[in-house]
């Protein structure tokens, strides 16, 4: 290499430092008063894509600086010259003929003369364009998955497991939706929020899949903190390491409660239609036919004698043909709902009213009903709440063998009226608890399990809700809750 005389490093210390810089890729250069390189590396010539006589001689600023920088790098090396500043150390981009603009990442140092002027200055640097371009792409690729996770956290419940399924990580939906919060659940594993509705076969399946590396996908129910239930669509996604084996989980979950419930009231829909055909039918061919049976038992009671024992066969059929008829009678009602014609009423008046109704009831005549609370006037329709409560309240008093007392409550709770009723009975296993408003289902030698079932269409008619939980000391509590609102204002 050449170099300016007077104005650079001496040619022997040139060729040293060069053999040391192009050791390691940097670049070395040297600028005269005028801006003008005077010397030039191996690896400057490489970077800038020239032979060295192309380089020596030219105004650096002007050959090889970018234009973007040109004016701000120039002034600088023109204050270093009066020795008003040192640049320092600085990134700037140059100019190679091959590869376009490079950043290059520059140290410089004043080159003084004896009597402390400033002859030139020494650059070295190192060309650092991929590694700015990789910086950039990971800042890119950081910006896109704070992006994908704020998606995600916004729609879907996450949630991360080690291997033996403890929780190492939710996002705040799952704490929303478990009513958890997030110490309750990391280390916990998912049977937290096991509702008991899925038996153990199902999860089997899960893990089995899960921990084979594959990705298992199904419709979960869970339970929350506070006892609701929800329904969610699960993705698990199993995260290997270098020899295939599962060493993290990954689910991700959307809540389809809404849907599923959607889909339950067109099955229902589809399947009261049904009914209703087949209760046109029943009403009509065994209806009439019983109480033509009906008439004709009476009249051949009459004509026996009363001490004659045939008397007892005749009022036992005559008993099981009115149980037939009521049975025809709940399915004509549950399969052929009406719209409440709700108008304001005092709920505790209807309350009174069912209980004097399972007073009546001979067979009920054990039973005791202990209404207390508020008296509350809402928008009801009389007739169906009034349906609604004896049927629940008949159903309370089986469940203690006909003897005992249930306790009503009635309460104001925000926006809503709640009736509770609760009882003594023996109570009632998880899953039948939770089949017990389901039509047809029913715990009792005898009966259509259509009271309970048709209670609760009565009040969610009404935008209402009828639950049930065990009570504490055994026995079961019903929790009826009806809007407050009249109708109008509701709507």
């Amino acid at each position: 290499m050449s170099s300016d005389p007077g104005s650079g490093p001496p040619p022997l210390l040139a060729v040293e430092l060069d053999d040391h810089l192009d050791a390691s890729q940097a670049v070395l250069l040297t600028l005269n008063h005028r801006g003008r390189v005077s010397h030039v590396s191996r690896a400057g010539c490489e970077l800038l894509g020239r032979e060295e006589s192309d380089i020596l001689g030219t105004d650096w600023f002007d050959a090889f600086v970018s234009a973007s920088a040109r004016s701000r790098m120039r002034s600088l090396f023109r204050r270093t010259m009066t020795g008003g500043e040192e640049i320092g150390r600085f990134e700037g981009a140059v100019v190679s003929r091959a590869r376009g603009e490079r950043l290059v990442a520059w140290h410089s140092a004043p080159i003084r003369l004896g009597d402390g002027r400033v002859a030139g200055i020494v650059l070295s640097g190192l060309d650092v364009t991929d590694r700015e371009r990789n910086r950039d792409r990971r800042r890119q690729l950081l910006r896109e998955l704070a992006n994908v996770k704020y998606a995600l956290d916004q729609s879907a419940i996450v949630a991360t497991t080690d291997v033996t399924g403890a929780i190492t990580a939710v996002n705040d939906k799952f704490c929303e939706i478990s009513k958890y919060s997030r110490e309750e659940l990391l280390g916990q594993d998912h049977r937290i929020v096991n509702s008991g509705y899925h038996g153990k076969a199902f999860f089997r399946n899960l893990w089995t899949t899960i921990a084979r590396g594959r990705i298992w996908r199904g419709e979960i129910r869970n339970r929350a903190k506070d006892g609701s239930l929800y329904w969610v669509d699960t993705t698990i996604v199993p995260f290997l390491d270098a020899t295939r084996k599962p060493y993290q989980y990954m689910a991700i979950r959307y809540e389809v409660t809404e849907r599923r419930e959607a889909e339950a009231r067109l099955r229902q829909r589809d399947t009261l239609a049904r009914l209703g055909e087949m209760s046109a039918v029943v009403a009509h061919e065994v209806r009439n036919p019983l109480a033509g049976i009906s008439g004709a038992l009476q009249v051949v009671a009459s004509r026996l004698p009363a001490e004659r024992s045939e008397r007892t066969v005749l009022d036992d059929i005559q008993k099981r043909i009115a149980s037939l008829n009521r049975m025809v009678d709940a399915l004509l009602v549950f399969s052929r709902p009406t719209e409440p014609a709700a108008v304001p009423t005092a709920l505790r008046s209807v309350v009174d009213e069912a209980a004097l109704e399972l007073h009546r009831d001979p067979a009920m005549a054990g039973v005791a009903v202990a209404v207390t609370g508020e008296d509350l006037t809402i928008g009801l329709d009389r007739g169906q709440i009034h349906r609604a409560l004896v049927n629940v309240l008949l159903n309370a008093a089986d469940a203690m063998g006909c003897g005992g007392e249930i306790e009503v409550e009635i309460r104001r709770r925000e926006e809503t009226a709640v009736v509770t009723i609760a009882d003594r009975g023996a109570g009632i296993q998880s899953e039948a608890l939770q089949k017990m408003f389901e039509p047809f289902f029913t715990t009792k030698a005898r009966g259509a399990g259509l009271g309970l079932a048709t209670a609760r269409r009565i009040v969610e008619a009404h935008g209402g809700t009828l639950t049930a939980r065990p009570r504490g000391g055994g026995g079961v509590k019903v929790a009826m809750t009806l809007p407050t609102a009249t109708p109008a204002a509701r709507r």
